[in-house]
């Protein structure tokens, strides 16, 4: 049998699983497309170099289950991430799919951002 107090504990954890992944997506929504555009050029300075590694570092140790968002959230936004991410980092090139998945991800992005503006106004 659950106590009351397994229950809050429980929810103490969704609520700040939550906070974690708004604050990993609106950090995606600067990050991914910096990546972009730094990972298009043909020459760096130091500073995009080490922009670039640093933003590398974060994805390349980012290990959470896609799944975790639509269990927290509803939304297929950690899958968007990682497409998005794998996609930029494998140097193909820009093709439908990885355009979709990137248009996908700025417009689930947006949703998420806008609806969490709206939620911390009221």
């Amino acid at each position: 049998m659950r106590s009351d107090k397994d229950d809050i504990m429980s929810i103490r954890e969704r609520i700040n699983a939550v906070y974690v992944l708004q604050r990993f997506v609106r950090m995606s929504r600067v990050l991914l497309p910096l990546y972009l555009d730094l990972s298009s050029k043909k020459s760096l300075s130091i500073s995009e170099e080490q922009k670039l590694q640093g933003i590398r570092s974060v994805y390349d140790n980012f290990q959470a289950n896609p799944q975790a968002s639509k269990y927290l959230i509803n939304s297929n936004i950690l899958s968007l991430i990682q497409n998005v991410y794998g996609y930029i980092i494998s140097n193909k090139g820009q093709n439908p799919q990885s355009y979709h998945e990137y248009n996908e991800f700025i417009k689930e992005s947006d949703r998420l951002i806008t609806l969490w503006d709206r939620q911390l106004m009221n």
